[in-house]
C-alpha cells in the first residue's frame, strides 16, 4: 500500500519588522498563539512555523473546504486569528515604543477567491508588522579633564544637532558637560550618526573625539525639567 503524500497550502504569513535593529529583525522575541486561535490551529491541524521574525501558517490541502467553511465568524465578519507578542530580551521595553502593538490580528483568508477550490494555489495574505524604537532626548554627560576651551558634540553636517546645556552636579560630587539632543531621537543598536565631539576655540576646530558612544537602553530615565517630565537616555562619556 503507497502511503499518501499531503500537500501543504500556506495560508497566512505574518512579518515582524523592528526599527532598533540594523537589520530589522527583532531579537529574542515570538508569537503565541492565543487559546482561541491555538484551538483553531489544533482543529484543523494547521502547521505553525516561526522564527520570532516571521510566522508562516500552513493548512493540509484536504482541509481547505473545512477552513473555508469557517472564514466568518458568527457575526459575518471575517475570521480573526491572535497572537500575543511575547520578548524574552528584559530591554525590549526600553528600546521599544510603548504605542508599538502588543498583539497581532490577521485574517487567514484576506484573498478574493470565490470558493475553497480557487483558493488553492493563491498566495497567502502577506502582513507586515512594525515595531517602532523609542524617541527619547540623547543626553551626553562628559566627566574628566578634555582640555577644551569650547567644546561642541556635532554631527556632520548637521552642526546644531546637539546643544550645550549647564554642567551638572552628580551625587558623588563630580561635575559633568552637558549636551542635549535638540529633538527626540530613536535608539538603535546601531545608529545611523556619526558623533563629533570638537573644541571650536581658536583659529581652527580641534577633535577631542572621532567617535562618540551611542545611546542604549539601560541609559534611560524619565527626566523632570521645566515642569515636564520626558524620557531621556544617559551617555557617559569619559577622555
Amino acid at each position: 500500500m503507497t502511503a499518501r503524500l499531503l500537500s501543504w497550502q500556506p495560508i497566512l504569513v505574518l512579518r515582524l519588522h523592528h526599527g532598533y535593529f540594523a537589520d530589522g529583525r527583532p531579537r529574542r522575541l515570538r508569537l503565541q498563539a492565543s487559546r482561541e486561535t491555538a484551538a483553531f490551529i489544533a482543529r484543523h491541524q494547521l502547521i505553525e512555523r516561526s522564527d520570532g521574525c516571521e510566522l508562516w501558517l500552513h493548512a493540509p490541502a484536504d482541509r481547505l473546504d473545512t477552513l473555508w467553511s469557517e472564514r466568518l465568524q458568527a457575526d459575518g465578519s471575517p475570521r480573526q486569528l491572535q497572537w500575543q507578542l511575547e520578548a524574552t530580551d528584559p530591554d525590549y521595553l526600553l528600546y521599544t515604543d510603548r504605542r508599538a502593538p502588543r498583539q497581532v490580528c490577521a485574517s487567514f483568508l484576506d484573498t478574493h477567491a470565490a470558493d475553497a477550490q480557487a483558493w488553492l494555489g493563491c498566495a497567502p495574505p502577506d502582513l507586515a508588522v512594525e515595531l517602532k524604537p523609542r524617541l527619547c532626548i540623547w543626553k551626553y554627560l562628559l566627566m574628566g579633564h578634555w582640555d577644551a576651551e569650547k567644546p561642541a558634540l556635532e554631527i556632520p553636517g548637521h552642526p546644531d544637532a546637539f546643544r550645550r546645556d549647564e554642567d551638572e552636579l552628580l551625587p558623588d560630587g563630580r561635575v559633568a558637560w552637558v549636551f542635549r539632543s535638540r529633538r527626540r531621537w530613536p535608539l538603535g543598536a546601531q545608529g545611523p550618526q556619526q558623533l563629533v565631539l570638537k573644541d571650536l576655540a581658536g583659529r581652527r576646530e580641534r577633535v577631542l573625539q572621532a567617535r562618540l558612544p551611542l545611546a542604549a537602553p539601560r541609559g534611560l530615565i524619565l527626566e523632570k525639567r521645566h515642569g515636564r517630565t520626558r524620557p531621556v537616555s544617559e551617555i557617559f562619556v569619559h577622555p
